[in-house]
């Protein structure tokens, strides 16, 4: 660890997840004239280009460019706003030491921290004592992620700014487990998204209020396997979200649960007809029609 003497003025500096649209992100930086670096510089995973992590300097909070970016971030959060004494590449530097944990059997993972949507986590799964080690050279860390407002880290400490080039950081087994059950929701609204039964044109906090309650039913119903979680959240969406409480459906469901059957095995069970008739009957009610 490096201690720096910083005594000049916080810089704003964007951190930007690209592989949530790599078409558009390094273009845009590009296009801005701005100076930016890849965190993962040096890593094996520079090799993924325009879809790496980005830190970009901004210097005006209403040019074009960077109302882009947050508009961007509305619709698939990856904006990360830090402000900070040290250069840009200092600040990589930093970032870098803490973008892998040991997670136990010789393997290591990746921490998303600079993914808006699992910040809240990551920093709660790290506690105080490592969160403080990583704003050591930061003054304030914002990001909207899940919230529709900004949400604030503030680093009050009178110290200098701290440099960690290299960290050892395990998680054990809760940890991991904790954070998997974060991002699930998120991964099968991505998916859901990929295979067009979401409305990618709605902003990414519309998308997930509507499918929270689609998620907590899979839950209720005792679905363990990601699979059948997706699965489940699927059929909410083909045929609406009350279609379990069809009388058919529902018994195939408390079967199931007492069974230990897979939703899929369970849910192919019911006849076609009667998916048709419930599809029908949604349709009635919204409006709406194949």
């Amino acid at each position: 660890m490096q201690l720096l003497d910083t005594p000049c003025k916080p810089r704003l500096l964007g951190l930007i997840d690209a592989a949530v649209c790599p078409p558009k992100v390094e273009p845009l930086l590009k296009k801005s004239g701005a100076q930016y670096c890849s965190v993962f510089a040096g890593l094996p995973e520079e090799n993924l280009g325009a879809a790496s992590l980005f830190l970009v300097s901004i210097g005006d909070t209403e040019t074009d460019w960077v109302t882009e970016l947050d508009r961007l971030d509305l619709y698939t959060p990856c904006l990360s706003l830090i402000w900070s004494r040290v250069d840009m590449e200092t600040l990589a530097t930093h970032l870098q030491a803490f973008l892998f944990a040991d997670i136990g059997d010789n393997m290591t993972a990746m921490v998303r921290f600079f993914d808006p949507r699992c910040t809240d986590a990551v920093f709660r799964v790290w506690g105080e004592k490592i969160l403080s080690m990583f704003m050591g050279p930061i003054e304030r860390w914002m990001y909207r992620g899940r919230h529709k407002d900004w949400q604030r880290v503030q680093n009050d400490s009178l110290t200098g700014a701290r440099i960690c080039r290299s960290i050892l950081i395990r998680l054990d087994q809760a940890d991991v487990d904790a954070l998997t059950a974060h991002t699930e929701p998120d991964e099968i609204l991505s998916a859901l998204l990929q295979t067009g039964e979401i409305d990618g044109e709605l902003p990414y906090l519309a998308r997930l209020d509507d499918f929270m309650p689609r998620y907590g039913q899979a839950l209720q119903w005792g679905l363990t396997e990601p699979a059948d979680r997706f699965l489940y959240c699927q059929y909410t969406y083909l045929y609406g979200i009350g279609f379990d409480r069809h009388w058919l459906v529902n018994d195939r469901l408390v079967g199931r649960r007492l069974s230990g059957e897979s939703f899929a095995s369970a849910i192919n069970q019911i006849p076609a007809a009667v998916l048709e008739e419930i599809e029908r009957t949604r349709n009635l009610r919204t409006g709406t029609s194949n």
